[in-house]
């Protein structure tokens, strides 16, 4: 957020999540622009943006909006984490046994699923919370395990 303050539980945005995807990326050259009307040309998330809207890491929240200062739900971080993954697809024992499962939208499934399997996401009290923001603390931990936590913790 800062040079000196991380902001562990406030909520993380499309733009921030999509911007740390583009960084672990390398921040690739992008020559390219894209159709969302609702990104500002200079700001610090422009260039990760269309990147991950080119390598389809990320879309939009419409055709014409990605909506970067939204909050990034727990089921679209897992699911832009998928993507950046490759789309792999989950294993087929894996046990979403959560109550809240029924809130998971459709086309989160096979990405939730694959993170539950992966152990990225781990639940927060016994739920997925699908649909809620994520906060960065809890974006920091599953970028982590994602990553490959190391084993001295």
């Amino acid at each position: 957020m800062e040079e000196t303050k991380f902001a562990p539980n406030s909520p993380m945005t499309r733009a921030q999540l999509v911007t740390v995807l583009y960084r672990a990326a390398g921040s690739p050259e992008v020559t390219v622009t894209t159709n969302f009307e609702d990104l500002d040309v200079g700001a610090y998330y422009y260039n990760a943006v269309v990147w991950g809207n080119v390598t389809g890491v990320v879309n939009g929240t419409s055709d014409t909006t990605f909506s970067p200062n939204a909050y990034v739900t727990r089921e679209q971080l897992a699911t832009m984490l998928w993507r950046y993954d490759g789309s792999p697809a989950p294993s087929a024992g894996t046990v979403m046994d959560f109550p809240d499962l029924a809130d998971l939208s459709d086309w989160a499934t096979d990405a939730m699923t694959w993170a539950v399997d992966q152990k990225i996401v781990q639940g927060y009290n016994g739920t997925l919370i699908p649909r809620e923001p994520a906060i960065r603390g809890q974006v920091a931990a599953m970028l982590w395990r994602y990553l490959g936590s190391p084993l001295w913790v």
